[in-house]
C-alpha cells in the first residue's frame, strides 16, 4: 500500500499543476430562452477524473489505515492534533454542504443543482484532501505556480498579439476583440478611431479568473520567498526564479486589466507590509520592499506604454466601462430581488440564472448572469443558513490565522484578504468549475500545516 500513498501524493501535484486547464467532455449544451447557457451546460472535466481517482485512492488508504497497526502508530496519531484543530472548520464545511444538498430539493431545476452539488463536493474533497493526505506544502504549491506560470505566458501572448486560439484538447477557446462578447478595453485613440484590445485571458473563462488566479499566485510566490524556515530559497538562483516568476505574473496581471484583481493584491500586499512593521521584522520588510520597487518601476514602464488603456479602465467614461457599472448595480438589485423571494432555502444550487429568467423573461441568453459577488450569491442559491455557514467558515480561518504571530500565517492571512475582495466582486469562486475548485485548493492550503511529506511506514 506504500505505492499508494505516492500515487496519492503525486496525484495531488498533477492536479494542482493541471487545475487551470479545462479541458471537458460536453454531455449537454445549456440553452436558454433559444440561446447558449454555460451556467446549465453539462460537462464532465479531465481534472474531475483525476480528483475522483485521487479521492478514491485516498478513501482506501484511510479505510485500511486503522487495521494495520504499525500504519496507525506512525501515521494517525502524527496526524492527530492536527485534524483536531480542525473540527470547528469541517463542522462548518459539513454544515455548508448540508444545506447545500437540500437546497437541490427546493430547486427549479433538480438535475443542474444535483450536477452543481457534485462540484461542491469535489472541491469540499480536494480540500478533504489538502488538510489530510501525506504530501509535500512546498511541492504542491511549486506545481500550482508552474501551472499558473503557463496561463500567464499564454494570456502575455494573447494580449500581445490580440489574438487567442482554440484547442479542445487544452480547452481553449478563441478570442477576437472585434467579436461582440469578447472581454476588451475599448477606447478612442488619439486620432479619432475606436480601439478595441483584448484583455489576457489565459485558458480560463473570463480575464477576471485569470486575474485572481495570478493574484493568489502572486503572494504565494512572495510567502515562499519570505518563508525563513526555507533555506534554499537563499541560493542566489532560486532567487532569480522567484523574481523572474513575480515580474512575469505582474505582467500577465496588469494584461488582464482586471481592476478587482489589481485592488486584491494591492489589499493584500498592504496588509503584508503593514504585519512586517508592527512585528519589527527587518529582513522581511526590506525584500518586500525591494518587491514593491522593482515590480513598481515594471508597472510603470507597463502604463507608459498602455497608458490609455488603464485609465480608461480605470475611469467611467467610455461605453464599456459605463455599460459595466450599470450591469453590476442591476446584478445586485436583481440578486436582493430574489433573496428576498426566497431568503430562506435559495433556488438552489446552479439555479441563480434560471431563476433570474423567471424574473425577467424574454431577455437574450447572454444577459443572464449571476450577481458579481460571491456571499449574495451564495444567499440566492443557499439561503440565509446557507450563507451563515460560509461567512462563518471565512473569518473562522480567517481569525485562526490572525492570532497565530509566525509571519507566513500572516501571508496566508494575506491571501485570505485577496480572495475576500475577489469574491466580493465578482462570482467565479461559486458559479465556475475551476472557480469551485480552486477556491477549496486555495483555503485547504490556508490551514494546512503539513512541511513535508509523511512517509508511510514500511509495512503498508
Amino acid at each position: 500500500m506504500k505505492y499508494l500513498f505516492k500515487i496519492i501524493e503525486y496525484g495531488l501535484y498533477l492536479l494542482a499543476f493541471l487545475l487551470p486547464i479545462q479541458t471537458r467532455l460536453i454531455i449537454k449544451a445549456g440553452e436558454l430562452n433559444g440561446g447558449p447557457w454555460e451556467y446549465g451546460t453539462i460537462s464532465l472535466y479531465a481534472t474531475d477524473v483525476l480528483l475522483i481517482i485521487v479521492l478514491l485512492l485516498f478513501s482506501v488508504c484511510e479505510i485500511a489505515r486503522p487495521n494495520d497497526a504499525v500504519g496507525q502508530a506512525s501515521l494517525t496519531l502524527a496526524m492527530t492534533n492536527k485534524r483536531c484543530n480542525n473540527k470547528i472548520i469541517l463542522c462548518f464545511v459539513g454544515g455548508l454542504l448540508l444545506i447545500s444538498a437540500v437546497s437541490v430539493l427546493f430547486s427549479f431545476n433538480k438535475f443542474l443543482a444535483l450536477y452543481k452539488l457534485g462540484w461542491f463536493i469535489l472541491g469540499i474533497g480536494l480540500f478533504w484532501l489538502i488538510i489530510s493526505a501525506n504530501y509535500n506544502k512546498l511541492k504542491l504549491i511549486y506545481a500550482m505556480l508552474v501551472g499558473i506560470f503557463l496561463q500567464a505566458i499564454l494570456g502575455i501572448w494573447q494580449f500581445l498579439i490580440q489574438s487567442s486560439f482554440a484547442n479542445k484538447w487544452l480547452g481553449l477557446a478563441a478570442h477576437n476583440p472585434a467579436q461582440l462578447g469578447t472581454s476588451v478595453v475599448e477606447l478612442i485613440a488619439k486620432d479619432g478611431i475606436g480601439e478595441r484590445w483584448l484583455r489576457a485571458y489565459g485558458g480560463l473563462d473570463h480575464p477576471n479568473m485569470l486575474g485572481g488566479v495570478l493574484a493568489v499566485g502572486i503572494l504565494l510566490i512572495v510567502f515562499l520567498f519570505l518563508d525563513n524556515k526555507n533555506s534554499e530559497l537563499k541560493i542566489k538562483y532560486k532567487k532569480a526564479i522567484f523574481y523572474s516568476l513575480f515580474f512575469i505574473f505582474i505582467t500577465a496581471l496588469f494584461f488582464t486589466f482586471s481592476r478587482g484583481a489589481w485592488l486584491a493584491v494591492l489589499a493584500g500586499g498592504f496588509f503584508m507590509l503593514i504585519s512586517f512593521v508592527i512585528k519589527r521584522d527587518l529582513q522581511s520588510q526590506k525584500e518586500m520592499l525591494i518587491a514593491i520597487l522593482l515590480s513598481s518601476i515594471l508597472i510603470g514602464v507597463l502604463f507608459f506604454q498602455y497608458n490609455e488603456l488603464v485609465i480608461t479602465r480605470l475611469g467611467d467614461n467610455s461605453r464599456l466601462e459605463i455599460k459595466s457599472r450599470i450591469e453590476r448595480v442591476a446584478s445586485y438589485n436583481e440578486a436582493l430581488q430574489i433573496i428576498k423571494k426566497y431568503p430562506l432555502i435559495g433556488v438552489g444550487l446552479g439555479n441563480y440564472t434560471l431563476a433570474l429568467s423567471r424574473e425577467i423573461p424574454n431577455q437574450e441568453s447572454f444577459y443572464y448572469q449571476p450577481t458579481h459577488n460571491v456571499f449574495l450569491l451564495v444567499f440566492a442559491e443557499t439561503g440565509i443558513i446557507g450563507l451563515l455557514f460560509f461567512v462563518g467558515l471565512i473569518i473562522i480561518m480567517f481569525v485562526r490565522l490572525l492570532r497565530r504571530c509566525a509571519s507566513r500565517n500572516d501571508m496566508m492571512v494575506a491571501i485570505i484578504i485577496v480572495l475576500i475582495v475577489i469574491m466580493s466582486l465578482d462570482h467565479w469562486f461559486f458559479s465556475l468549475h475551476f472557480g469551485v475548485l480552486f477556491f477549496w485548493l486555495v483555503l485547504g492550503l490556508m490551514i494546512s500545516e503539513k512541511e513535508k511529506s509523511l512517509n508511510p511506514p514500511a509495512s503498508l
